[in-house]
């Protein structure tokens, strides 16, 4: 290869020089990249650094050959390092057979679109998402090999600076959207890892020790005034200005019952932001209508007067009133995303409709849209709760009212039914429930819900009634029976699809099952519940002190009227569901029942991020990983100076290297105890061959004419043939490797 010689010494040795540093950068790139899942699959940072050797040393193998074919070469280790790369990221080696490219290039496509807004580290339950997040470290470090070594004409090596961008993407991605300890370090690490990318194997031998003294002193010296520049406002929002400007779709949600196992996507994708001083649960809609089937929303509850819900207790409303700040990031809904009972919403144009809830007056609400809502989100004690009494109001009768589906005589028992519209009187009134007919007079409903398709609740509700001092002793009877014997899954049993057949047959559901069983309950006891649908309260970003809601935090639960009170959130959801299962280390655990003491949060807490952040996770392993990386890269790096130094001192001075380089190739080709080994007893051997006539005739006269004629390219090429005569083609090539230009 042909290189320039420094001002001081000769240059290092491109191959080495850049390949060691290009791994040791891959590989610190390639640790933070792995960060992006959780747990954090550090070992495929190793596997593709593994990968991107591979890479090099072929690479530099196919630059020695002639023009077309080390294209060829190149070309070929191109396609294996990619196949290496998914590999390492985590693809199955069966996926990679033609006849399975279609599903993969389909699975990895569903994975890319799933990308905008998702939440990282990634722990979500899509397979794709979490495979292409994995490959694409690992392909971004194959990319980076190939195009750092990539043969060129006139000797030239590779393209570093794309080489290094891509690099630098390996390296940036995760550090904008994680939250890394250490920042500042790992910045002055990066910077001297560029530095000596693009700048060492452009030094000489006695340049490169105080160039290196030179680097790390200014790392320092950035180290020292990086806190100083590190305001608490970014100079440029990139965060922000990069979720305003996805192309992600926004998510719409269909917010009314349907008990049939759950089929959609849960990315972590982010899908609005709440600054409020109380947690809630936000509300998107009440159901407060049993169709006999499913929960609805109640029509009858439009035009309400947004405070007609709030309690009589001036005390508790004022202690319990917020004003929330909602922003909606990848979230389309026609109403606003609020909290317990809204009165009023300030900052977009909307209408109540029932139930303090809000319509959007214009378009559906969409990506950037912002507003403050008026909202009442009592978190009442225990003892508030008991002491709460019965003294209801006679408006909350169309909260104690079912539609009871019974079959049709002579029809088809699943499909033919007659709802009837039964009312249960309040808890601590005597009588029992009646059927409500229009322009009929009421009439006892026993007989109707024996014989219905709810005879089994109507039944258990008795049942758990029975000795029950008050409503809250009743609702914490419903909730144990619930929590006894029921498991959480969103691909429940056929007979789930039902409440009657999910409370005594499958006994399997998710949140919309435990949520509607338990306000069927509640109703037939004589207690105002309706069914709520929004999210949880999802997780607590402490640097913007708002709340972060995701897909994943999507959720059903029960809201139960207690006078003096309001309407008090209950969450029958047993804490292993998705959008109840993500509590941080150290945060509290999901509270069953009320909100009541810490906020059940729902998630991690985002420390100092914006938008898609969230805290890179230092495990044990993760610690482990960074101590065997900085021990490894301090191996290569001294095994590398070692091998250089041990073979600059082998070295002999420039103008006796060629005659060592002829002595070595009769030592590898065996002919080194030939009678007449003297050079002119060489030129006469290899007479019948010119070239290596040439050469030796070439070292002869170099040596005892003083000239500095140099063997030809020609001249190296005809002694190698004429070795290979005697010794074989491979010990030849082994006891003359061509160079570039030779």
């Amino acid at each position: 290869m042909l290189r320039t010689v420094a001002a001081r010494g000769p240059a290092l040795p491109l191959t080495r020089v850049r390949g060691v540093v290009f791994l040791v950068f891959a590989l610190f790139a390639g640790l933070h990249w792995m960060s992006l899942i959780e747990p954090a699959e550090w070992w495929r940072a190793w596997e593709a650094v593994g990968v991107a050797a591979l890479v090099v040393l072929l690479l530099r193998g196919a630059a020695l050959l002639p023009r077309a074919a080390s294209l060829v070469a190149a070309t070929l280790v191109a396609i294996g390092a990619f196949g290496l790369a998914l590999l390492a990221g985590g693809v199955a080696d069966e996926d990679l057979r033609p006849d399975h490219w279609s599903d993969l290039a389909g699975g990895i496509g569903r994975g890319i679109d799933s990308l905008p807004g998702v939440r990282v580290p990634y722990r979500g339950l899509d397979e794709w998402t979490h495979l292409v997040i994995g490959t694409g470290g690992t392909l971004l470090i194959a990319v980076a090999a190939l195009l750092a070594f990539w043969p060129r004409r006139g000797g030239r090596t590779g393209y570093p600076v794309a080489a290094l961008v891509v690099l630098l993407a390996l390296y940036v991605i995760p550090a904008v959207v994680l939250d890394f300890e250490g920042e500042f370090v790992r910045g002055a690490v990066l910077a001297v890892l560029m530095l000596a990318f693009l700048r060492l194997e452009k030094l000489g031998v006695y340049d490169a020790p105080a160039a290196g003294i030179a680097a790390v002193a200014a790392a320092l010296a950035a180290l020292l005034a990086a806190p100083a520049l590190d305001g608490r406002t970014p100079w440029w929002d990139y965060e922000r200005w990069a979720l305003d400007s996805a192309s992600a779709r926004a998510v719409t949600f269909s917010w009314d019952h349907d008990y049939s196992p759950l089929d959609w996507p849960r990315d972590g994708r982010e899908l609005l932001r709440v600054k409020a001083t109380i947690p809630a649960y936000w509300k998107a809609s009440d159901l407060g209508l049993f169709d006999g089937l499913h929960w609805r929303r109640d029509p009858r509850a439009s035009g309400a007067r947004p405070g007609a819900q709030l309690p009589d207790d001036f005390t508790n409303r004022e202690r319990w009133t917020q004003d929330i700040e909602v922003t909606l990031r990848n979230l389309k809904s026609d109403t606003f995303v609020t909290a317990g009972i809204t009165t009023g919403i300030r900052g977009e144009d909307g209408f109540p409709i029932g139930d303090g809830i809000f319509r959007s007056a214009g378009n559906p609400l969409g990506r950037g849209d912002s507003y403050v809502a008026s909202v009442y989100t009592p978190r009442p004690t225990e003892r508030q709760l008991e002491d709460a009494g019965t003294g209801y109001e006679d408006w909350l009768r169309a909260y104690l009212s079912l539609f009871v589906p019974v079959a049709e005589a002579g029809g088809d028992p699943d499909t033919a039914v007659i709802p009837s519209r039964v009312s249960w009187p309040a808890w601590g009134t005597d009588g029992g429930p009646r059927i409500e007919q229009l322009g009929e007079p009421e009439a006892p409903a026993g007989g109707l819900l024996r014989e219905s398709e709810l005879a089994r609740t109507w039944a258990l509700a008795r049942e758990l009634k029975a000795g029950a001092a008050s409503p809250y002793e009743y609702i914490e009877r419903v909730e144990r029976h619930l929590d006894q014997g029921y498991a959480y899954s969103e691909r429940p049993p056929p007979s789930a699809r039902t409440l009657e057949g999910f409370l005594f047959d499958a006994k399997v559901g998710f949140c919309q099952q435990f949520s509607g069983a338990e306000a069927l309950l509640l109703r037939m006891a004589g207690i105002p519940a309706r069914v709520v649908t929004g999210f949880t309260t999802g997780s607590f970003d402490d640097k913007e002190k708002e709340y972060v809601v995701r897909d994943l935090d999507a959720h059903s639960w029960v809201e139960v009227w207690f006078p003096g009170l309001g309407w008090v959130t209950r969450d029958p959801t047993p804490a292993a569901a998705p959008a109840r299962a993500q509590p941080g280390e150290g945060e509290s655990q999901p509270v069953t029942g009320s909100l009541q003491g810490a906020p059940d949060l729902g998630g991690e807490r985002l420390s100092d991020l914006e938008s898609n952040r969230a805290l890179a996770q230092e495990e044990g392993t993760s610690a482990l990983t960074w101590i065997l990386f900085a021990v490894v890269s301090v191996l290569i790096l001294g095994v590398a100076v070692a091998l250089e130094l041990r073979h600059r001192r082998r070295l002999p001075p420039p103008a006796l290297r060629p005659m060592a380089e002829f002595e070595r190739a009769l030592r590898r080709a065996r002919f080194e105890d030939r009678p007449g080994a003297t050079l002119s007893g060489f030129e006469r051997h290899f007479a019948g061959w010119p070239g290596a006539a040439g050469y030796v005739r070439a070292l002869r006269e170099q040596r005892y004419s003083g000239r500095p004629a140099a063997p030809t390219a020609e001249q190296r090429r005809g002694l190698r043939a004429a070795l290979a005569r005697d010794a074989g083609i491979l010990r030849a090539w082994w006891a003359l490797p061509p160079r570039r230009g030779h």
